[in-house]
């Protein structure tokens, strides 16, 4: 049975660029602060694994510690 989980993600390159009084030429400037974001899966490392492709690592994407949602 699939379970809901929040994993906080915020992107480091946005944010630098915010710091620095500019624009991310890919992402919108709303990237800088964390946004939660809520992952069905089967475990909490299937839920990490979806949230890493659809937030990479190498776009600057940083994933928090993933909660199970109440």
């Amino acid at each position: 049975m699939k379970r809901s989980y929040e994993i906080p993600v915020y992107n480091a390159d946005v944010r630098t660029a915010v710091r620095n009084k500019q624009s991310h030429p890919d992402f919108e400037s709303k990237w800088a602060d964390t946004h939660l974001i809520l992952i069905r899966a089967h475990t909490a490392d299937e839920a990490v694994s979806i949230c890493k492709r659809k937030h990479p690592e190498h776009l600057g994407f940083v994933l928090g510690e993933v909660t199970e949602a109440l």
